[in-house]
């Protein structure tokens, strides 16, 4: 996933819904949703023993003013591989609050108090839009209030990038296999595609799994069902994982005995 420039911030996560008007109904009036819209570069931060200070120039794109809250987490995973945000201190930042009128450019600025360590440490810087008083065009019904999260990465000592996939199986006509980041460096996976095929090498089967940030010494599991007539014509299922950093495979024979429930 190569890195951009800028991203043009979009409605994402936080609804703030405005009930305005008779017979509006989102799926029979998509021109019902607003939004505002803004500008923020760069999309990622990246700290390291020589640099500690960094900022992020936010450009508001919309038809009028708009107002900004910026918070900083501590971003983990848990067991599942799914993002967890906790408060920290380790990011400091200026201003907390802003305003901007049409047009208007403004710097946020971001510094960092912890030091490198063995891991990679990673926050998420989080800008969200304010809600503000303002006219709704008749026949509008909702407000979309924008909130984009910037990662923030404190580079380790000695960096050392590695994953594998392992517990790769399929049982009861279902096939799972897990992707570790074992090294102290976050990857992006790009791409991960499940391809099965048959005794005469014929590809009959195809799942192709959607990608994201996999942070340092975390693992998530991944699951997809084979239908059992498909099944039962399978010799092996191969899995090719791309990331920012490195491709990953593995395969697995399958028999008839994995495709029912009666299997072990």
């Amino acid at each position: 996933m190569a890195d951009q420039k800028r991203v043009r911030a979009i409605g994402v996560r936080t609804l703030f819904f405005i009930i305005s008007g008779i017979g509006c109904f989102l799926f029979l009036c998509p021109i019902c949703a607003l939004s505002a819209s803004f500008d923020i570069q760069p999309i990622k931060i990246f700290f390291d023993t020589r640099t500690r200070a960094e900022k992020l120039l936010i450009r508001n794109q919309s038809g009028g003013d708009l107002s900004l809250l910026v918070k900083a987490f501590r971003w983990i995973q848990d067991g599942q591989g799914k993002d967890v945000y906790e408060d920290t201190s380790d990011i400091v930042f200026f201003p907390k609050i802003l305003t901007l009128h049409k047009e208007e450019e403004k710097i946020i600025r971001i510094g960092i108090n912890s030091p490198p360590g063995q891991a990679e440490k990673t926050y998420r810087i989080y800008v969200e839009e304010i809600p503000v008083n303002s006219v709704i065009p008749e026949g509008a019904a909702i407000r979309v209030l924008l909130k984009v999260g910037v990662p923030v990465f404190m580079k380790p000592v000695r960096a050392d990038a590695k994953g594998n996939i392992t517990s790769f199986q399929v049982q009861e006509g279902k096939a799972r296999f897990k992707i570790n980041n074992g090294g102290n460096l976050h990857f992006i996976i790009t791409s991960l595609h499940v391809k099965g095929r048959d005794n005469e090498g014929k590809e009959i089967f195809s799942k192709e799994f959607g990608g994201w940030y996999l942070l340092g010494g975390a693992s998530r599991t991944y699951e997809t069902t084979i239908p059992v007539d498909i099944c039962n014509k399978l010799s092996t299922l191969d899995i090719t994982g791309k990331t920012d950093r490195f491709t990953l495979n593995s395969n697995t024979p399958v028999s008839k005995s994995m495709c029912t429930g009666g299997s072990n």
